[in-house]
Parts: C-alpha cells; sequence; structure tokens
C-alpha cells in the first residue's frame, strides 16, 4: 500500500479528493491533477472557448479521441438499410467523444452520441478563472470501453432494425477537454 502526500504538484497546498476522482482542480491555483499509481501530478487540460457572452458556472471534462470507427459487418432485419448512412457517417477520421464525469450509463451514451454526431470543433481557451471543473471520474481505458458502447448505441438508433454489428476502432492517445456549461447544461462554443 501506497501512502500519498494530498498536495498539490502545482502550488503545493492541500488537496481534498473524493475515492473515485481520477483528475480534479486545485482549488488553490485551478492546475488540473492526476491521481495515479505514480503518485498526483499535474496534467494537461484544455478548455473549450465558450460563445461570447456565455456564463459558465462549471466545466464538464470529456475525453476527446481522433481516429476512425471501421464497421466490418452490419447485419439488420428489414426495413430498409443503413448500411449507406454508416458507412458514410463513420467513413472518414472523427472527433470521438466520452463524458468523463460521474453520469449514469444512459446519460452518458446520449451526450457521447450527441457529441459525436455533431462534431463541435472546441477552440482553446488559456485556464479560466470561473467556473468549477467536474471531477474526472473515467479514466482514459474505460472510456474507450464507453467508446464502443457509444458507437454500439449510435448505430442501433437507425431505422433498419440492427440484428449484428461489428467494428473496431482506431484511436489515438485521448485528451482530456472541458467545455463550458451553465446550471441549465452545456453552452455554444465561440
Amino acid at each position: 500500500m501506497k501512502l500519498l502526500a494530498l498536495r498539490c504538484p502545482v502550488c503545493n497546498q492541500p488537496l481534498a479528493p473524493e475515492n473515485e476522482h481520477i483528475v480534479f482542480a486545485c482549488s488553490h491555483c485551478h492546475a488540473a491533477v492526476h491521481i495515479g499509481d505514480d503518485g498526483l501530478t499535474p496534467m494537461d487540460l484544455h478548455y473549450a472557448t465558450p460563445a461570447a457572452g456565455a456564463t459558465v458556472t462549471r466545466w464538464l471534462p470529456y475525453w476527446v479521441f481522433h481516429g476512425r470507427v471501421h464497421i466490418t459487418q452490419r447485419d439488420t432485419q428489414g426495413r430498409g438499410s443503413s448500411e449507406g448512412a454508416s458507412t458514410q457517417f463513420w467513413g472518414g477520421p472523427r472527433r470521438l467523444y466520452v463524458p468523463a464525469w460521474e453520469l449514469s450509463l444512459k446519460v452518458a451514451q446520449q451526450m457521447g452520441s450527441a457529441m459525436i454526431q455533431r462534431q463541435p470543433l472546441p477552440q482553446p481557451l488559456p485556464q479560466p478563472a470561473g467556473g468549477r471543473l467536474l471531477p474526472v471520474t473515467l479514466t482514459a481505458d474505460d472510456a474507450r470501453k464507453m467508446l464502443e458502447f457509444i458507437v454500439l448505441a449510435i448505430e442501433a438508433r437507425r431505422k433498419d432494425w440492427l440484428k449484428r454489428l461489428e467494428f473496431h476502432l482506431e484511436l489515438e492517445p485521448p485528451a482530456l477537454w472541458a467545455f463550458p456549461s451553465d446550471d441549465k447544461g452545456p453552452v455554444a462554443l465561440g
């Protein structure tokens, strides 16, 4: 068993993460801190620029992968085929988004699906002073597994009664992004 000194690796102030937190923001300097087997380390976190005039009360963390979804088999039970639409949608490289904070599986799938279908292109923002970062509770490895579920859910919602789907992911290592939100939900990007 290894004991960790819970001090920010950037400003040396005491930290109080919860057991399930993997990445969280220091309450003093707002640096992103990763809790891993090697202790506490600063982590790269990219903030997405909100639309002009947007009020941001919190930041929602997402693992963002760049890569491709290769569908190798897609069988349906009739009602037309969405294979062409599926091939066109996944035909090239994409940004693939996985919510990284504590959510139900259903909500995480819905939010990830919506982001993948919209394909927002976030513009980086220097670390903002306002709003709090929701702690990251999903590892990058688990985000990859969640991404498989999100891809399956996107394909299952097509109108051709999906019977069987086989695919594989070709992904670069993910980046951690924080997207702006207010008390009602995500806000538009700038």
